[in-house]
C-alpha cells in the first residue's frame, strides 16, 4: 500500500498601491538634501502643499525621489524646474481624508 501525501502551500500576496515619485537617477549621484514633508489629514479633504528646493551651490539636480512614507494614493508633480536645473518645485496632492507624510530625496553629480 502507497500513501501519497499532497502538501498545499498558500501564498498570500499584498499588493500596495501607493505610487511613489521617481524621476532621474541617483546611481553614482551624490544625496544633497533629504527632508520629510508632513501634513496632517482631514476627513473628506484632499491636501496640497508645494515643496519648493533651491540649491545654494547651483549644483545641477540628476535625480528626485519622493517616498510616501504612508503607502496612500497620493499624487507628486513637477510644476517648475526639476532634472537638468537647479531648483525644483514639487507639488504633493494626498488621497482624500488622508495627510501627507513623504520623504524627499535630492540628488546631484557625485563632484
Amino acid at each position: 500500500m502507497k500513501i501519497e501525501i499532497l502538501v498545499v502551500l498558500c501564498v498570500i500576496c499584498v499588493y500596495v498601491s501607493a505610487k511613489d515619485f521617481v524621476v532621474g537617477t541617483r546611481i553614482n549621484n551624490l544625496l544633497i538634501s533629504t527632508e520629510k514633508v508632513i501634513v496632517k489629514g482631514y476627513p473628506f479633504i484632499k491636501r496640497d502643499k508645494d515643496y519648493i528646493y533651491t540649491d545654494s551651490k547651483q549644483r545641477v539636480i540628476k535625480g528626485i525621489i519622493a517616498r510616501d512614507l504612508s503607502r496612500t494614493d497620493g499624487e507628486v508633480s513637477v510644476k517648475s524646474g526639476g532634472v537638468g536645473t537647479s531648483n525644483v518645485t514639487l507639488h504633493l496632492q494626498s488621497e482624500r481624508g488622508e495627510g501627507l507624510n513623504y520623504l524627499i530625496l535630492i540628488f546631484s553629480d557625485n563632484k
